[in-house]
Formats: C-alpha cells, structure tokens, sequence
C-alpha cells in the first residue's frame, strides 16, 4: 500500500547515496527506523537515462515504476531466503509515496544496520573471505534464481558485469555474532547496456532488451515468474508460510499490469509525463505538446542547452569563489620554504597522511587501535627522504593540471603550439614531471653512493599510479616504522584509484576492493624480497 505524499524533515541524515536516488534515515517515535530513498540522479546519469529511456530517472516520477520496484521487493524478499536457507535476505519495502518539496517518488524499506566487506591495510591483510564469499559465492547464486524465476532486469542489480552493484549488499551480525547478508538496493540507476565484461552485454544484455523490446532497466518477464511460482508451491508454501504463492502470484499480476503502463508508454509520452509529475506542465501543455512532438523536443534541446549554460555559470562562480578564498599574499613565502626546506616538505608530507588516516577512520576503515599505530609510525619518522620527495611529486600535481588545461590550451588558442603537443601534455604531463624530478634524484644518489629510487623511477611513468612511486619505493626496500606509512599511502592510493574509476568505480564497488586487495600482493612480496 502506498504511504501518503511526505516531505523529509531537515534532521533526517544522509545514509546513502548512489546512481538512482539518495537515502535518508527516518525514526519514527514508534517502531523500527526507516531507509527513505528519495530518487533522483546525477546530470550524467540523467543523461544517460534521457538517451535511452526518453525521460529522467522512472522511479522519479512515475507511479508505475515505483510500483513495480515495490513489487519486486516484495516477492523477492520470500524468493531469495528461501533459496539461500535465509543466509541472503532482502531489505523489504515498506511502502512507496511523493516527497513533495523534492518533487520525487520515494520508497521505503526496513533499515539494516549492517557493514560492507572491510577493506585491507597494512595491519589487516587477512584474505579477503566476506568479498569473496559475496563475489564468488552467493552472486552467482542469486544471479541464477533470478534467471530461473524471470528476473531479467535483477541481474544488473545483483551485479552480473556490474562491479558497482557489489555496493548493494552489506553484512548485519547478530546477537551471537553471526552474519546475515542482506540485498538493500534493488532499484537501478541506468539501463543494463554498461557492463565491465562486453561478453555479459553481448551474450546476455543486449538478447534479453531484445527480448522486452527496450533497453533493459528492472525488467521482469511475469509469465516465467507465474510458472515458477506455480511450480514450486509447495516448497514455497512450506518454506515461507501458508498461503505464500497465493499472495505472491497476486503481486506477479499486479507487477505485470504496473510494467506494461509504464512500457507502453512511447518515448514522447514518458518525457512529457516526467515533466508533468514536477508541475513543470499542465495538463493543457502536456496535451498540446502530445500533438506536437516537434515542439515538445525542441523545448526540451532548449531546457537542456539553458540547464548547461546555468551549470556552467555555477561552476564557474563556485571556482571563482574559492579562488577568492585562496590566501594570496602567503603562498609565495610558503612555496619559497617548501622549494628549499626539507623539513617543511616532510611536515606537508606527514599532513597529508595523517589526513588520509582521518579519512579511513572516520570511515571505518580503520579501527582506533590501527590507526593510533600508523600515526604513531608517521610521527616517528626522522628526517626521510623519501616523506620529501613525496610531498614534491604532490605539490606537483596542482601546477601540472594548471598547466595542462589551462596554459596549453591558451597557446593553443595563440598558435604557439599545435593540436598534438596540447594532447601529449595532458596525456603524460603528469608521468613527465614525475620522471624528470625522480630521474634527477636518481642522478643525484648514483653520484654520492646512495640508494637509486629505481622502483620510484618505474612507478612514476605510470599515469593515475604514479603518485605512488615513493610510497611504492619504501614499501619495497624500506624497514621498520619507515615502512609502514608507506604502505598505508600504497593500500590508500590503490582504493583511490578503484573509487575514482569513471563509470565503474565508486566506494564499496567491487572495483574499489580489487584495486584495494591488489596492494596485498605488493606488500608481501616486498616482505619476502626484505626477508
């Protein structure tokens, strides 16, 4: 049943936030909290669903989808216990309504207090059990039932080719210290044309949109849902409680009814009804426009160039903003200290770490307990070397983008330089500023007997990575107290770049946590090369 239109109040915090909508933490004075999410979808995102779908996000907007995503997690909620033996269950939906002020469709579900799988560094390296338990185990188990029972559009949730999915699951231990996994997103963001394995689109993606007759996005094929519940009644019935394939095969046909409004809606008639949904038309407009089709996209090119413009503007009062709060008339005596004291370089070096520590603690990616102990190493390094040449290739960074998106270009505009050598600089600026300053240091320790940072030499050429060339050269050859900030920057760089992956990256993907887990091996294999 639906809940009444509701507004969120300002007090409800932020829990979660992903590629279909935002989730809001409620407690009510009675009863267990509620998970609200409120959807909505970034500009990229929107776009992405304006291609394809012809309209912003559905579960915005349309009672039929939003009804159909309450359906889904409904009977899913008593499919996937009962093939789990309930070691998987489902966040239930609890109701779905309009969030007035947000001029959205929510839709509530039960709140899980649960945890994602940990990520690893240097003080925790044991395996990787819960990621791959999730990854190797319960999903393609899952995506099996969901096959079987007509799920086509879940498989995209319940993350075949989809690493960003892996965020859909988290961990809720109980009383005597078990764990439950638990499916709290269902509902997607984009249709199932992106995947990181081509061979799912091809193989499975692009058949089953073919099969539906649209880009697949949550679709359910009911009349393979209805046999199998017919089939497996008993079981069911048994299992589940009396009654259950009764009240399930009510929801079927109610999910069936739901898909085919909303799908047999045209392409002109799902944007003209987004639009009416957040009182940007009336009903007069929308009639009108449904007759002039021509018209309605041309409003619509037009809403969408005036939207750029109005970003565009924004971002640029919001760089010029904290550009005005740069204090100007101190960098030149901080870059003249940074440039010709060691000391200050390892001091900016030792607050970069400590604030990546924070990060991961506040987090929870860190316990207290571990994270006391790498800031305890951080602050006992004495004068390293290496903590300078890190804050050198950090500082680097900010004047090496300037340069390359925006000095270049400017010469580009006056003919000093032509199109290729704008491409080289902001394809290997990065890389080229690092292996000059790092190749230099080489010279430098090659001349007066010392150690070469070869390893940094090597790492450095890397783009995105080589930021990493002197956490990665201590790691490898460092001992003690010196090596264990190094490899926390090492764990903390290589999740960074994983979170950072366009498209398929983001925090708790599977994509973070294969990129975390991959400085396992570098780091016990720099403990074996040491040993």
């Amino acid at each position: 049943m639906a809940l009444p239109a509701a507004t969120l109040s300002g007090q409800a915090p932020c829990i979660g936030r992903g590629r279909s909508g935002v989730v809001y933490l409620l407690e009510p004075p009675k009863g267990p909290k509620i998970a609200r999410k409120v959807f909505d979808s970034g500009t990229l995102t929107r776009l992405v669903q304006y291609a394809f779908l012809g309209a912003a996000n559905p579960y915005a907007w349309s009672e039929h989808a939003i009804r159909g995503a309450f359906l889904r997690r409904r009977i899913l909620a008593e499919l996937v216990p009962l093939a789990f033996n309930d070691s998987m269950q489902v966040a239930r939906a609890l109701g779905h309504g309009w969030d007035e002020k947000r001029a959205a469709m929510t839709l509530d579900t039960e709140y899980i207090d649960g945890s994602y799988p940990a990520l690893h560094h240097p003080l925790h390296q044991e395996g990787s059990k819960d990621t791959d338990e999730l990854r190797l185990q319960l999903l393609p188990k899952l995506q099996e039932l969901l096959r079987e029972t007509g799920f086509d559009g879940m498989l995209w949730q319940a993350g075949l080719g989809n690493p960003v999915a892996f965020a859909n699951f988290i961990l809720r231990e109980d009383v005597q210290g078990g764990k439950q996994w638990y499916w709290i997103d269902l509902e997607s963001g984009v249709p199932a044309l992106f995947p990181a394995q081509p061979g799912a689109l091809l193989r499975v993606y692009l058949p089953l949109s073919v099969k539906h007759r649209a880009p697949l996005f949550d679709h359910t094929d009911t009349t393979r849902l209805t046999a199998w519940l017919t089939r497996n009644q008993a079981r069911l019935d048994a299992g589940r409680g009396a009654g259950t394939t009764e009240r399930l095969l009510s929801d079927c046909a109610a999910l069936e009814v739901s898909g085919q409004q909303f799908w047999q809606q045209s392409r002109l008639d799902r944007s003209i009804a987004s639009q009416a949904a957040k009182g940007r038309l009336s009903s007069t407009e929308a009639t009108h426009y449904r007759r002039s089709p021509t018209r309605w996209w041309l409003r619509e090119t037009l809403r969408g160039i005036r939207g750029l413009a109005t970003r565009t503007l924004h971002l640029c009062k919001t760089l010029t903003d904290q550009m005005g709060q740069v204090p100007w008339h101190v960098i030149p005596a901080q870059a003249w200290s940074f440039m010709f004291s060691q000391q200050r370089r390892e001091q900016v070096a030792r607050a970069a770490i400590l604030i990546r520590i924070d990060q991961w603690t506040s987090r929870g990616s860190l316990s207290p307990a571990h994270a006391s102990e790498i800031r305890d190493a951080v602050h006992a390094e004495d004068s390293s070397a290496w903590l300078s040449d890190f804050a050198v290739h950090l500082s680097m960074k900010p004047l090496v983008k300037a340069t390359e998106w925006i000095v270049f270009p400017i010469l580009l505009m006056f003919g000093t330089v032509d199109e290729a050598t704008v491409a080289l600089v902001i394809l290997a600026g990065g890389s080229l500023s690092r292996s000059l300053y790092t190749g230099l240091r080489t010279i430098q320790e090659i001349s007066r007997g010392g150690n070469p940072p070869w390893v940094a030499l090597g790492v450095g050429v890397l783009p995105v990575l080589g930021n990493l060339a002197y956490p990665a050269q201590i790691t490898w050859t460092g001992h003690g107290a010196r090596n264990l900030p190094a490899q926390f920057l090492l764990y903390d760089g290589m999740t960074l770049v994983g979170r950072r992956l366009p498209i398929w990256g983001g925090r708790n993907t599977l994509t973070e946590h294969l990129f975390n887990h991959s400085a396992d091996h570098i780091v016990r294999r720099s403990k074996r090369h040491q040993s």
